[in-house]
């Protein structure tokens, strides 16, 4: 998969010179990669196979909201995970630059001439219900469709996906940060996970019986509620079963938030190397115990439940 990207540093890079020849595109946020998201990345990659074109994914590396609404929106995934996500789905191509006051004033009759057509050569353009462009948010599903026919591409609007509710980035958000994560798992269409390297943490576990591998989120990730969950861990390539630590340890006496994850049938050293954490249920909320011993008992309850859990799922396969 190629990908062209404006990166942190806001570096362009080869957007300003780019040029591709005979594309489809989705265009979008695409921060949570939720059902909504999937369907337009995954209706491009068919029509793209299906009339030899190639498929491509525009984007934003951060969310542009935050940058209008001058707020905090934090990210359900890092934009590493994101590009993982699109290549899976069978992506050819993705462009992604970061949303900005300048960007903000290009007139959605420039964004269609100089990305759509000029840029991307696009052939065949997929968006959602709501989606909008250009200076204002003036450009909307209708003018789109009304500039892309003046140049020949297709353009085809994906309706709003729902299930209990209306699929959204924002609904997902909410419900991590509640620690509802089979039904986060519900919109997102897969269970939500982090990846990120292992780092060395105050050693308690290793003392008590329970060594954990310790990863931090950036700020402007989204956090799961505190609390204790039932986790899947992969390292090397291999998923075990695990729980997690999400918060501080009031036993021995620190608030400061961590995310620790216990691996059941993992024996050696996990610093350094890159761990996905995917969360599955949430288990119960944190506890200031009396002290060590009655912590580590309720680690071998928690560590009984979740084996119950697998074992249950293992069962109705």
């Amino acid at each position: 998969m190629e990908y062209y990207a404006q990166d942190e540093w806001f570096n362009r890079h080869d957007l300003d010179n780019l040029r591709l020849k005979n594309t489809a595109v989705a265009l979008g946020v695409f921060d949570a990669m939720h059902l909504g998201h999937l369907e337009i990345v995954d209706t491009v990659v068919k029509y793209a196979r299906e009339n030899n074109l190639k498929s491509a994914v525009y984007m934003f590396r951060n969310i542009p909201k935050s940058v209008i609404t001058n707020t905090d929106i934090k990210n359900v995934n890092l934009f590493k995970k994101r590009l993982r996500i699109l290549y899976d789905r069978g992506v050819d191509i993705v462009i992604a630059e970061r949303f900005t006051q300048e960007y903000m004033k290009i007139p959605y009759t420039e964004f269609v001439e100089k990305y759509l057509v000029e840029k991307f050569d696009a052939k065949f353009v997929c968006a959602g219900f709501n989606y909008h462009y250009g200076f204002r948010g003036k450009g909307n599903t209708e003018n789109l469709k009304e500039l892309c026919g003046k140049h020949g591409i297709k353009v085809r609007i994906a309706e709003c996906k729902s299930l209990d509710c209306p699929v959204s980035s924002t609904l997902i958000r909410q419900l991590i940060a509640s620690g509802e994560m089979e039904e986060a798992a519900m919109y997102l269409g897969r269970y939500f996970s982090v990846t990120r390297r292992v780092e060395r943490g105050a050693g308690l576990g290793h003392r008590i019986g329970f060594p954990t591998a310790n990863i931090r989120l950036p700020d402007f990730h989204v956090v799961p509620k505190f609390g204790v969950y039932i986790t899947r861990a992969k390292v090397c390539g291999k998923w075990h079963r695990a729980i997690t630590n999400v918060g501080g340890k009031p036993t021995v006496g620190t608030d400061e938030p961590s995310i620790e994850t216990y691996l059941f049938d993992h024996e050696g050293d996990l610093y350094g190397r890159e761990i996905e954490i995917e969360f599955r249920k949430f288990l119960r909320p944190i506890v200031k115990f009396s002290g060590v011993k009655e912590l580590e008992a309720q680690l071998e309850r928690d560590k009984k439940a979740a084996l119950e859990y697998f074992e249950k799922e293992s069962n109705s396969d």
